[in-house]
C-alpha cells in the first residue's frame, strides 16, 4: 500500500468520525439553544459526507478500471447478491403483541409508570424488541442453513 493510499484511508476514516460527532452534536446544540452551532455542525457534516463520498467514488472508479484492464479470463467473478430477508406479517405482529404485553406489565408493576408514559415507552420498546426478535430468528436460520449446506442459504420453509 502506498503512502498516499494510507493517508487517504486515514483521512476518510477521520472525516467519518468527525461527521458522526457533528451529527450527534446537532441535537445537543438545539437543546441548549445555540442555533449558530447547528449551522456550523451541519456544514461540517456536509463537508465530511462530501469528502468521504468523493473518496469512495474515486476508489470504485479505480477498481473498475483495473478490472476492465484484465483479460476476461482473469477478471474476478461477479458475486451474486443474497436474497433479501423478508418478514412475515403474522410473525412480526405476534412478536410485537407479546413484547408489548411484557413491557407494559413490567413498566406498570415493577417500574410503576403511569398509563400515558407506559403506553409511549411500551410501544417503542415492543417495536424495537419485536424487530430484533424477528430479525434474529431470520439471521439465525440463514447462518445455520449456510453452515449445513456449505454455501448460500436455501429458502426458509415458512415462506
Amino acid at each position: 500500500m502506498s503512502g498516499r493510499r494510507a493517508l487517504t484511508i486515514v483521512l476518510a476514516s477521520a472525516a467519518t468520525v468527525v461527521g458522526v460527532v457533528a451529527l450527534l452534536l446537532v441535537p445537543v446544540s438545539l437543546v441548549v439553544s445555540h442555533p449558530v452551532n447547528v449551522v456550523g455542525e451541519a456544514a461540517v457534516l456536509a463537508l465530511c459526507v462530501w469528502y468521504v463520498a468523493r473518496v469512495m467514488r474515486a476508489d470504485r472508479r479505480r477498481r473498475n478500471a483495473a478490472e476492465a484492464a484484465l483479460p476476461p479470463a482473469l477478471r474476478p467473478a461477479r458475486r451474486q447478491p443474497r436474497r433479501p430477508i423478508t418478514f412475515q406479517l403474522r410473525e412480526s405482529g405476534l412478536a410485537f403483541v407479546v413484547w408489548l404485553a411484557l413491557v407494559a406489565a413490567f413498566n406498570a408493576f415493577v417500574v410503576g409508570l403511569g398509563p400515558l408514559a407506559n403506553a409511549g415507552i411500551a410501544v417503542f420498546a415492543a417495536f424495537m424488541l419485536a424487530t430484533l426478535t424477528v430479525t434474529g430468528r431470520h439471521m439465525m436460520f440463514r447462518l445455520t442453513a449456510e453452515e449445513s449446506s456449505g454455501g448460500s442459504a436455501p429458502r426458509p420453509p415458512d415462506e
